[in-house]
C-alpha cells in the first residue's frame, strides 16, 4: 500500500510520502486481497476492506497499521465516507447489509498504546486528532525537554499535544523561565508556536497580550485579531483599553 501526494506544485517543496505499507494479511486468510478502499478526509484514515470481510485502517500521515479485525463473513462491494463524522459505510454483495465503520477516538490511543506497543503513532495520532489516551506521554516528554532548556522543542510539544497540555500550569513553566540577552522571552516563545498552528485560547490571549502591549507592540496584536488569532474576552478588552480604545471596543463586541 503506498501513500502519495499527487498534483502538488513543485514550488512547494517536495510531495509527501510514505514507505510502502505491507498489508499484514492474517495467516488464516492468505489467499485473501483487498476489494475497496476508503479515506475519511475527516481523521485522515485509510479503510481498506478485502474480499473475506477484512477491515485495515491505516494512518495516512504514518502508513501505520491501526487496526486490522474480520467484521463481516460478506465481500463488502462497495464503500463511500462520511466527511462530516469521519465514518465509513459499506455494504455486503449477498444479503446488502450495510456496515458503518469509524473510528472509536476514546479508545484507539489506549489501544494503540497497549497492543501495538508504538508510542510514536499515539503521541502523533492523540496531537493531530485532539484524542485522549497519551497525555501521560505529552507530559513526559515536555517535562525532559524544559528541563534541559529546550524551549522552542518543549513549545512544539505542547502545540502537537492538542488541549492536553495547554492549560496555566503550562504558560506559568514558560513565564518562569529567565530570557536571554537579545532572545525573545521563552513565554513568547511558546506563544509563537501555538500561533503556527492554530488560535489561541481565552487564557493564552490573555497571557501573550501582557508583554506584547507592555512592549506598546498594539500593531502585532491587531493583527492578531484580524487574522481571528486570539479569543477575545472582556479581560482581554480591558486589558487592550489603556492602548487602544478603538481596539478594545472591538474585541468587547466580538
Amino acid at each position: 500500500l503506498y501513500f502519495r501526494e499527487t498534483g502538488r506544485d513543485p514550488s512547494r517543496g517536495p510531495a509527501f510520502s510514505c514507505p510502502p505499507v505491507v498489508i499484514p494479511i492474517p495467516a488464516d486468510a492468505a489467499a485473501d486481497f483487498p476489494v475497496s478502499l476508503a479515506i475519511s478526509g475527516k481523521d485522515d484514515i485509510a479503510y481498506l476492506l478485502t474480499k473475506m470481510g477484512y477491515v485495515f485502517m491505516f494512518d495516512c500521515h504514518t502508513g501505520k497499521t491501526m487496526y486490522r479485525q474480520k467484521v463481516t463473513p460478506e465481500t463488502v462491494f462497495i464503500t463511500c465516507p462520511q466527511d462530516s463524522t469521519g465514518a465509513v459505510f459499506g455494504i455486503t454483495v449477498r444479503t446488502g447489509k450495510l456496515l458503518h465503520l469509524q473510528l472509536n477516538g476514546q479508545a484507539v490511543v489506549p489501544y494503540i498504546l497497549s497492543t501495538l506497543r508504538d508510542n510514536d503513532l499515539a503521541i502523533k495520532l492523540a496531537g493531530r486528532l485532539n484524542l485522549p489516551g497519551a497525555e501521560n506521554l505529552f507530559a513526559a516528554e515536555f517535562e525532559r525537554l524544559i528541563s534541559t532548556g529546550q524551549v522552542a522543542e518543549a513549545a512544539r510539544v505542547v502545540a502537537a499535544s492538542g488541549n492536553a497540555l495547554r492549560t496555566p500550569a503550562t504558560i506559568a513553566r514558560f513565564q518562569q523561565i529567565p530570557a536571554q540577552p537579545n532572545q525573545v522571552p521563552p513565554v513568547l516563545q511558546y506563544f509563537s508556536t501555538l500561533l503556527e498552528s492554530g488560535r489561541l485560547n481565552e487564557q493564552e490571549s490573555i497571557e501573550v497580550a501582557k508583554p506584547v502591549l507592555q512592549q506598546q507592540r498594539t500593531a502585532l496584536m491587531e493583527k492578531w485579531l484580524k487574522e481571528d488569532k486570539l479569543q477575545c474576552s472582556e479581560a482581554l478588552g480591558d486589558l487592550i483599553m489603556p492602548h487602544d480604545v478603538g481596539m478594545a471596543l472591538s474585541v468587547y463586541l466580538r
